[in-house]
């Protein structure tokens, strides 16, 4: 599904322990069963072909023309909504996260300037530093996470914007501090995904317990992925997404490739991001399995079409590019559009602005 964009105002217990363990000398393949602590077998059941370029011709991108005014939260580099999609939640760069309520989706082209209801700086005397995710549990009244990259810690708050609990390592293993985490997702069972963007892995959580009233207990449950390149490789991994099927994605920055796992951590498909050599920051994905990427590094928003089979990258295979948006001609000279988070309401995209402090609003 290709959306022909308008910009529209925004009123704005596992017990492995070791983080990078050795390289397999065979690929990582789709069908495997989970036999040890990263979800892999040893032995493939075949082998994975060259990465191949897009077989089509993308959609031209589309700059963005209209009126542009937004909530205004500072360096916004991720955001995120709530089931009902009329909570938006931003995570700053200054560590200032603002929550905001928004029309339901479809959200009207007269859609008016919101403040936050309310902002979040800390956690319990805990005073946040730089904010690079965030995420929104299931349900009517989720909980919800907030990812620290200045402190290497994730937070956790309860429907009522009170603290619930927090936690900085995985099996006591902590967050890599010189390239800390950079994306969090939560699935249907609120098992909370992060990207250790320096430890090249993703990390699967699950916290036990009231997280009213208490108390409560954070469970590692799985932990995936290898320093290099090639399939279930990691080289600064980015964004993540989950889709209504619990299949998590990942966004590698550094191999250029959007991957594809089951919960369990399997590899499944990927997606080259080319024709941009990018630097993705933020996923989301559509109830189709189309992926939408916020790429920084081309100032651009970009749609892929959803893999059509197990393995999407085998050599001269289809990678669908299928629309590209620049940012809206409001955006001052000289100034560039920085995106980098997304998120997906069923009908529009919530884009974060970081370099123009907006969040923008894509919609058919």
């Amino acid at each position: 599904m290709a959306l022909v964009g308008v910009w529209i105002p925004l009123a704005c217990t596992n017990t492995a322990s070791n983080f990078l363990p050795t390289k397999p000398s065979t690929p990582v393949v789709a069908s495997a069963t989970a036999t040890n602590a990263f979800g892999y077998t040893s032995t493939p059941t075949f082998t994975l072909q060259p990465t191949g370029t897009p077989t089509n011709s993308p959609t031209a991108i589309t700059a963005m023309t209209g009126p542009i005014t937004i909530c205004a939260p500072r360096v916004p580099n991720a955001v995120a909504l709530n089931a009902a999609h009329n909570t938006l939640y931003v995570a700053g760069g200054d560590g200032t996260l603002s929550i905001y309520s928004v029309p339901t989706p479809p959200v009207p082209l007269s859609a008016s300037v919101v403040t936050p209801f309310t902002t979040i700086t800390g956690f319990n005397g805990i005073v946040f530093g730089e904010l690079t995710g965030v995420a929104v549990g299931p349900g009517a009244s989720p909980n919800f996470y907030v990812l620290d990259a200045g402190t290497q810690s994730i937070y956790e708050f309860n429907s009522s914007n009170l603290p619930v609990t927090t936690w900085n390592s995985y099996n006591g293993m902590p967050f890599n501090a010189t390239s800390p985490p950079l994306g969090i997702a939560v699935d249907s069972s609120e098992n909370v995904y992060v990207v250790d963007t320096g430890n090249n892995v993703v990390d699967e959580f699950k916290v036990l317990g009231n997280t009213t009233t208490g108390p409560v207990t954070v469970t590692t449950v799985n932990q995936w992925g290898y320093s290099g390149s090639g399939v279930g490789y990691f080289n600064d991994p980015s964004g993540i997404a989950v889709d209504t099927g619990n299949n998590v994605y990942v966004a590698d920055m550094g191999n250029g490739v959007i991957q594809k796992f089951s919960s369990a951590g399997i590899f499944t498909s990927q997606i080259a991001t080319m024709p941009n050599p990018n630097i993705v920051m933020g996923l989301a994905v559509d109830a189709g399995g189309d992926v939408f990427a916020a790429d920084y590094n081309n100032f651009l928003v970009e749609e892929y079409t959803a893999p059509s089979s197990a393995v999407t990258l085998t050599a001269g295979g289809p990678v669908t590019l299928s629309a590209q948006w620049a940012g809206p001609a409001s955006i001052p000279p000289g100034s560039n559009f920085g995106p980098a988070g997304i998120a997906y309401d069923g009908s529009e995209l919530y884009v974060a602005d970081y370099d123009n402090n907006k969040v923008y609003i894509i919609t058919p």
